[in-house]
């Protein structure tokens, strides 16, 4: 992968820059002069060399390659002699002044080759680690919805099996849809048009519990609650044990109704 912006490594402003860049080659100057008497007329351009280097390191080839303009300069200038001018020069002093603008220059641009490569690496990396996030969220996003689709389906399997002990199923807020087993429950002779008229055919004292029963909330998919129901409104009507569950199938609440006898 190539980095096109590579030449953005440098973290700091160009105001910051300028003001660190000024405070290393001002500090450089200050220990060579402080040491000059020791060490003239030798090393005029050592410390400009570090100083230099450091803000190439920091900030950048461009203002580094300044300071080092201004380096030849000012080390020519007050540590080559004669001493505060600039000429006449000798052989040995043109020499130094090569030397030292040529490797300074060299090592600045080889110091910012190294700082595009290192963040261009470190951009990868994050990019890579970016990619590999996104990767881990896809993964479990498709698990996710594998699991939901597995449990949809394991719903309908459910539902489907035994289909013919099933007397009605009721899907979220919708009413009961009435399975024929229903209608031969309560031997009823007519068609129910009405969406409550099934209520009507089941006996009285057992509506109110299957009513309770279909109102309560779901805590668990696939909880199960058998009871006993009377489908008639005669007396003497024998009681049905059925079984009532409940899932959560597509974010909705399912109920299913079904004879319990089977089911043992």
């Amino acid at each position: 992968m190539r980095i096109q912006n590579s030449k953005s490594w440098v973290k700091y402003s160009f105001g910051d820059a300028v003001l660190g860049s000024v405070v290393l080659l001002l500090g450089a100057f200050v220990v060579r002069y402080v040491l000059q008497p020791w060490i003239e007329p030798y090393a005029p351009f050592h410390f400009f060399i570090v100083a230099c280097l450091f803000i190439a390191y920091f900030y950048g080839y461009k203002l580094a390659l300044l300071s080092t303009l201004i380096s030849a300069l000012a080390g020519s200038f007050f540590f080559v002699k004669p001493y505060f001018t600039l000429g006449p020069t000798a052989v040995s002093d043109v020499i130094q002044f090569i030397n030292f603008t040529s490797v300074t220059a060299i090592s600045v641009v080889i110091i910012e080759k190294l700082q595009r490569t290192i963040y261009a690496r470190r951009m990868v990396l994050k990019i890579m680690e970016s990619r590999h996030k996104i990767s881990l969220y896809r993964e479990n996003d498709r698990i996710y919805f594998s699991k939901s689709n597995n449990e949809a389906w394991a719903v309908l399997d459910e539902i489907l099996t035994d289909f013919d002990d099933l007397i009605f199923i009721q899907y979220g807020s919708a009413s009961v849809k009435l399975e024929p087993l229903f209608i031969a429950l309560t031997d009823c002779q007519k068609p129910i048009l009405s969406s409550d008229e099934w209520q009507s055919l089941m006996h009285p004292d057992d509506l109110g519990l299957l009513l309770s029963k279909l109102s309560q909330p779901i805590t668990k998919s696939g909880q199960m609650d058998e009871f006993e129901l009377r489908f008639a409104l005669h007396e003497g009507t024998e009681p049905h044990r059925v079984a009532l569950e409940s899932f959560v199938f597509l974010g909705k609440p399912l109920r299913t109704l079904r004879l319990a006898a089977s089911r043992v």
